[in-house]
């Protein structure tokens, strides 16, 4: 009898331990190599001179993955695809958690800051952009951050260094949480932390432009995800970076444990 009770009790468990499906996927199997992917990804790259195209040279799971290049000798380079949420993913404009499978070849030199991904919206008055970011700057252009910045003409810029960097030529799992409600920003590398904001800089002298009076405002809703490169400095050697198991959803979703190569 106590087996029999016992039974159902588990059968709950088993059942809550299963996470839910993420409400975004895309391992870039299904679109053709050498050329951008498709839908809900667009191309943001404003003509900066970076390729994306989906390839084979790299890939955490199946054969291909997103391989973005942004080449030297320019100050700027916009590597990105976004998703803007509205149409396909509505429900993730108040929050998201998100991961992906980030491969380095090789950081930029000399090391530059750069961006590997951010959450943008617009400001409740229609002034500026509040913009959500993983940035990375020193060690080398490995050491990774948050960063905080607005549009003009309000003027903000914050950063709060992590300890921990992104290791070249392997796959490290990237996750994050962006939230309206709590203006908060979280990071994640291989599952450990690397950086959590709530409400406010918890670094003193962490923002330079004090227009928002240092606070890390979100904005009303988050309207795109960018993932990618996006470079703020010229460098003697091009950059490639490889995106691989995408993943977006209003809970955590982990880090795979799969690893094909």
């Amino acid at each position: 009898m106590r087996g029999l009770a016992l039974a159902p009790f588990l059968a709950v468990v088993a059942l809550a331990a299963v996470a839910a499906p993420p409400d975004f996927s895309d391992d870039f199997e299904q679109y053709p190599a050498g050329q951008l992917p498709g839908a809900p990804w667009k191309e943001e790259t404003y003509e900066s001179g970076a390729v994306i195209t989906v390839d084979s040279a790299h890939a955490f799971t199946g054969k291909q993955s997103m391989h973005i290049l942004t080449p030297a000798n320019a100050v700027k380079r916009r590597g990105y695809v976004a998703i803007h949420l509205e149409g396909p993913l509505p429900q993730l404009q108040s929050g998201m958690y998100g991961r992906l499978m980030a491969w380095l070849d090789e950081p930029p030199a000399p090391a530059v800051h750069w961006t590997l991904l951010q959450g943008e919206g617009r400001s409740a008055d229609d002034r500026y952009n509040s913009i959500y970011r993983l940035g990375l700057m020193d060690k080398g252009g490995t050491q990774l951050m948050a960063n905080f910045e607005t549009t003009p003409p309000v003027k903000t810029n914050c950063m709060q260094q992590s300890k921990r960097t992104l290791p070249v030529r392997r796959w490290s799992c990237i996750e994050w949480h962006m939230e309206v409600a709590t203006n908060e920003m979280q990071f994640w590398i291989d599952g450990h932390p690397i950086t959590h904001v709530k409400e406010r800089a918890t670094v003193a002298g962490a923002c330079a432009g004090h227009d928002l009076e240092d606070r890390w405002l979100a904005p009303p809703r988050f309207d795109s995800l960018y993932v990618g490169f996006e470079r703020y400095g010229d460098t003697a050697n091009d950059q490639n970076l490889w995106i691989d198991d995408v993943a977006l959803s209003r809970q955590r979703v982990g880090c795979p444990a799969k690893r094909s190569k």
